[in-house]
C-alpha cells in the first residue's frame, strides 16, 4: 500500500527525478575526474529517505496503527534516524574551490542537500500530521521543536563526532561516555540550537510549499 501510494504521488515522482539528477551529475564528475571521492552523497541519500519511510509507517501500515509498542519503536526509530536527512547539508564542507570541478561540485551538492532536506521535512510532516491527530496542537508542536533540537545534536555528533544512527547497537557504551562528554561542549549546544533551529525553521517555512504534495496528497481520494 505505500508503496502504490508513492508511486501514484507527482510530488514524490519529482523528486525520484531530482535524485536521478544528483546521481547524473555524481557520474558526470566521476568521469570527468576517475575520482569516486563523492560517491558517498549516494548512500547519505538512502539513509536521508530512511526518515520518510519510517513516518509512512504510522499512515499506512495497519500493524502499527494497532499496537502502541510498535508505534513507539517506530517512533524512536524515527527520531533516531531524521538527522541524516538535514545532515547532507553538511557536506558542503568537502566544497573545494580550488578544484576545476568546484562549479559542478556546488551544483552536486546542491541537488543532494535540497533533497535530503525536502525528504526530511515530508518526514515530519508525516509525524506532526499523527501527532496532531492524537494530541493538542501546542504538544504536537512541541514534540517537533524538540525533536529538531535532537536532529540538530545528531548532526553534531555525525558531523564531528563521526558517530551513525546504528552506533547506539553497535558502539553503546563509547556512544554514551562521547554523549556525556559532548555536553560539556559550546560547540555541541550550538549546533543543538543553531542547527535544531533551521531544521525547525526549514520546516514550517517548507510545509506550505509540500502540502498536498506529502501526506495530505496521499490520503487525499480522487474526486
Amino acid at each position: 500500500m505505500i508503496i502504490s501510494a508513492l508511486k501514484n504521488n507527482l510530488f514524490h515522482k519529482r523528486l525520484l527525478l531530482l535524485t536521478a539528477l544528483g546521481t547524473v551529475l555524481l557520474a558526470l564528475r566521476v568521469f570527468l575526474t576517475q575520482s569516486i571521492d563523492f560517491t558517498f552523497l549516494l548512500w547519505n541519500l538512502f539513509l536521508a529517505l530512511i526518515p520518510l519511510f519510517l513516518s509512512k509507517q504510522f499512515l499506512f501500515n495497519v500493524q502499527v496503527g494497532k499496537s502502541k509498542t510498535l508505534r513507539v519503536i517506530i517512533l524512536l526509530l524515527w527520531v533516531l534516524f531524521l538527522p541524516n536527512s538535514p545532515y547532507i547539508i553538511t557536506d558542503f564542507v568537502h566544497l573545494d574551490s580550488a578544484r576545476p570541478t568546484f562549479w559542478l561540485d556546488l551544483l552536486l551538492f546542491f541537488v543532494f542537500s535540497l533533497n535530503g532536506l525536502i525528504l526530511g521535512v515530508l518526514s515530519m510532516m508525516d509525524v506532526f500530521s499523527y501527532l496532531r491527530k492524537r494530541n493538542h496542537p501546542v504538544l504536537a508542536n512541541g514534540i517537533l521543536l524538540f525533536v529538531s533540537l535532537l536532529s540538530g545534536y545528531g548532526v553534531f555528533l555525525g558531523r564531528f563526532l563521526r558517530f551513525n544512527s546504528w552506533d547506539i547497537v553497535t558502539k553503546p557504551l563509547v556512544l554514551a561516555q562521547s554523549l556525556f562528554n559532548s555536553l560539556f561542549l559550546v560547540d555541541a549546544w550550538l549546533w543543538i540550537f543553531g542547527f535544531g533551529s533551521f531544521i525547525w525553521v526549514s520546516f514550517w517555512a517548507l510545509k506550505p510549499f509540500l502540502r498536498g504534495h506529502g501526506t495530505m496528497a496521499i490520503n487525499k481520494p480522487k474526486v
